[in-house]
């Protein structure tokens, strides 16, 4: 007997094939949520374990990477070896230095910026292995902190460093076969754009200035017009006021300068001078040089010579130091002219003797050079000793 509203009695055949449809769930509705409810649940298990899994390998090469950068920051080692300054002998004052870096590291490193006395270096040159200025072509290479300085590891870098502008010269032929019609404008490519090298982008300070001329015409810049960033030059044609032939060519000449520090810098050889060098790691790496300090005294004596009293006098620098180093050459300077130097090669030592023509007005100067190629000269310390 069936009831009312489609529900089996027990005991029913229908009822016993539902039972057994529930039992292998067949048509179940309850049976098919249960089944894809734990597949669902295994597979948001999957995913969330996936998910973590690559964060945990994202944060750890994260970690990774960041404690690699942290050994190499921490194990980045610049020596300031020397600073080899060149001096004006009438001023006294530094006009280059040649300063040496050595990487102690076993990575290499690069340099974004040197200062001498707190004012930055903006531009500057290296010494190759032959001692010259590095060159590309026929241009000297300039860095900055655009273009930095690679120091390779377990390497030495020599970077030249003027105190005065960074003058580079340089020129191109403009022919002017091409230009038929001389009313019009007529314009060419420049084959030699000094502006290729030397970049706006990579040297923002640097000026350059044009001359376009041959042997019988200077021509002004109403003659012509100059695009570096394009690379072009036109000849402004007789329509638009210019005064240039085509029967001959003419040479563009360029002079750029770029400044070498962010302000003027004045050293004098018998100043201490502190240098910073800063890497792109914004390590900063720093050493104080100090001249060496020279005392000099002279002796004035005698002796038979060829059957003559003869004087001669006794140069002695025993008493100099150097306070952060040693001393590597003692030059002297004996002159008959009242402040006139004359570093002979032959005056050398820490003790000399010296026998001049006469003995009286006599201007004598020391000048030390120390291991890190700090100069000083006792004409500027003390002055010279003068002998009337």
């Amino acid at each position: 007997m069936i009831c009312r509203e489609g529900i089996y009695l027990p005991g029913s055949s229908k009822s016993k094939m539902a039972g057994m449809m529930r039992f292998l769930g067949i048509k179940d509705d309850n049976a098919v949520t249960v089944v894809f409810g734990t597949l669902m649940l295994i597979l948001i298990t999957i995913t969330v374990a996936s998910g973590i899994a690559v964060m945990v390998s994202a944060m750890q090469k994260d970690a990774m990477e960041r404690e690699e950068y942290r050994i190499t920051v921490a194990n980045e080692d610049i020596k300031i070896v020397s600073i080899q300054p060149t001096i004006n002998e009438t001023t006294s004052q530094w006009e280059s230095a040649k300063l040496t870096l050595l990487n102690l590291n076993t990575e290499d490193s690069s340099i974004k910026g040197i200062s001498f006395n707190d004012v930055y270096a903006t531009n500057f040159m290296v010494y190759n292995s032959s001692n010259a200025i590095e060159k590309e072509g026929s241009y000297p290479v300039v860095y900055n902190y655009n273009r930095m300085i690679k120091i390779p590891a377990q390497k030495t870098v020599s970077i030249c460093l003027n105190f005065s502008n960074i003058t580079i010269l340089s020129s191109e032929e403009i022919s002017t076969s091409g230009w038929n019609n001389t009313s019009k404008n007529y314009t060419i490519p420049l084959n030699n754009n000094i502006r290729e090298i030397y970049s706006l982008s990579a040297f923002p300070e640097s000026i350059v200035k044009t001359e376009l001329f041959n042997s019988t015409i200077n021509a002004t810049l109403g003659d012509f017009d100059l695009d570096l960033t394009e690379g072009t030059i036109t000849l402004f044609g007789s329509l638009a006021g210019g005064n240039l032939g085509n029967n001959t060519n003419y040479t563009l000449k360029y002079n750029l300068s770029m400044e070498p520090f962010m302000k003027p810098v004045f050293i004098k050889n018998n100043q201490p001078v502190q240098i910073k060098v800063m890497t792109s790691y914004i390590n900063t790496f720093e050493k104080f040089f100090t001249p060496p300090v020279p005392m000099a005294k002279v002796n004035y004596y005698t002796e038979y010579r060829n059957g003559t009293l003869q004087p001669y006098l006794i140069l002695d620098a025993s008493g100099s130091f150097d306070t952060d180093g040693y001393i590597v050459a003692y030059k002297w300077s004996v002159n008959s002219t009242i402040n006139s130097t004359n570093y002979s090669s032959e005056l050398s030592g820490i003790i000399v003797r010296y026998n001049p023509n006469n003995t009286s007005n006599l201007t004598v100067d020391l000048k030390l050079i120390d291991d890190t190629g700090m100069v000083s000269r006792l004409s500027d310390v003390s002055g010279a000793i003068v002998i009337k």
